[in-house]
């Protein structure tokens, strides 16, 4: 293996910042939602295994019966919605006008 010799140019590239407000804003409350998320899953991570795998279930269970729920209603719902829909007991057209009642006569 030869080694060059001679001057090796690095050219420097300065990154892209932008100091603003809002971008720390967003760093800073980004790092405190992965504490607190870190700090709420941490009696989970000391659970035995068996316990967590039961946890973890449970709470897929319950997240999908939460997800199914409008589903249900509108599958319940939907019977009664479409009987009344499907009913033609609409009354035959006057062959008077309707009296008005605030009128004297």
């Amino acid at each position: 293996m030869v080694e060059t010799q001679g001057e090796v140019r690095v050219r420097s590239v300065r990154t892209r910042r932008n100091d603003s407000f809002a971008e720390s804003a967003m760093e800073f409350g980004g790092g405190v939602a992965r504490l607190g998320f870190s700090l709420f899953t941490l009696p989970f991570a000391l659970m035995p295994t068996q316990t967590r795998t039961h946890l973890r279930n449970a709470t897929h269970e319950l997240l999908h019966a939460f997800a199914t729920l409008p589903a249900d209603f509108a599958e319940i719902a939907g019977r009664p919605i479409e009987a009344w829909a499907a009913e033609t007991d609409d009354p035959a057209p006057a062959a008077t006008a309707p009296r008005d009642e605030m009128s004297a006569s």
